[in-house]
């Protein structure tokens, strides 16, 4: 996983076939297998796409990095699962109960209010 996916040019549709990223304009297609791909950055806003990609991005551990008009990153999307101690912190929430997922917001809040207050 090296590779760096710098989407720049519109009308472009994307998607996800047989553990690849396809890329498809008019009548040509590229594709790149999801494996060896670290990062995918989409400057181009013309750019189509359904959910299935960003899923399979995900399952490989590709971080995906929406760019505004600017060029300037917006989002920084990392896979849920991983090795990492911000993936195991997103776990815990989402599979805490429903009591203890208020308390830790509630404190979460708190801690930021008080921060940046």
């Amino acid at each position: 996983m090296d590779r760096v996916v710098d989407i720049v040019s519109d009308d472009l549709s994307l998607s996800a076939h047989r553990g690849s990223l396809v890329v498809r304009r008019d009548r040509g297609e590229q594709g790149g297998a999801l494996d060896d791909i670290q990062a995918a950055i989409v400057h181009a806003h013309g750019v189509t796409w359904k959910t299935r990609p960003f899923v399979a991005l995900a399952e490989h551990g590709t971080i995906l990095v929406p760019c505004a008009d600017t060029n300037a990153a917006t989002a920084f999307m990392s896979p849920i699962e991983g090795h990492h101690p911000r993936a195991a912190r997103m776990r815990a929430k989402r599979d805490a109960a429903r009591p203890l997922f208020r308390q830790i917001w509630q404190k979460s809040l708190v801690t930021r209010i008080t921060v940046h207050a």
